[in-house]
């Protein structure tokens, strides 16, 4: 876990107000997460942390892109991400998480560690849908070869498809047709 150690925050030490931190978010910050869905990524992390009196308050800007496996035709591509979210930090008695946006630490804490916060914001900020962006006709970039195999064997396409209607029939089921409900 030696990637996440720059991911550590000291912010006892931190004097009242804004401090930036910068990281890299890339194949060696992922490979830290057990079962990520992201291998490859060239992201720049950037924290502004405004530390308070009673509180922090945490903005996090993500941009750059990762490598995602298009749902389409299967092929890898790089999709772009810029995000910003924000994370507020109370202190408390212990270690709890009050909503998405707000968290409470232990008042003894003098750590913060935000590698996971970066990787959660990450993680949800990819699109349900993953597939290749469209050109400027709106045709998806993906690998003509696969759509074509794949609208070969979709029924309604190409020459190996039936219609419904061109299906044997199965006996066993042709007796339920003739059943009537009142």
């Amino acid at each position: 876990m030696k990637a996440l150690k720059p991911f550590n925050i000291a912010f006892v030490g931190l004097s009242g107000g804004e401090h930036e931190f910068n990281f890299e978010l890339d194949d060696n910050f992922f490979a830290c997460f057990e079962g990520s869905e992201i291998v490859k990524a060239k992201l720049k992390g950037k924290l502004i942390l405004n530390k308070k009196s009673n509180m922090m308050d945490l903005d996090f800007y993500i941009d750059g892109q990762v490598e995602l496996e298009c749902d389409r035709c299967l092929e890898p591509f790089w999709h772009t991400m810029d995000l910003h979210r924000a994370l507020y930090v109370k202190y408390g008695d212990r270690r709890e998480e009050q909503s998405d946006e707000v968290t409470i630490i232990p008042a003894t804490e003098s750590h913060i560690e935000v590698a996971q916060y970066f990787y959660e914001f990450i993680a949800l900020g990819l699109p349900a849908k993953k597939v290749h962006d469209e050109d400027e006709t709106g045709t998806p970039e993906c690998d003509p070869t696969i759509i074509s195999q794949i609208e070969k064997y979709m029924p309604g396409k190409g020459d190996k498809s039936e219609s419904k209607d061109d299906k044997p029939s199965d006996g066993r089921w042709d007796a339920l047709k003739d059943i009537k409900f009142n």
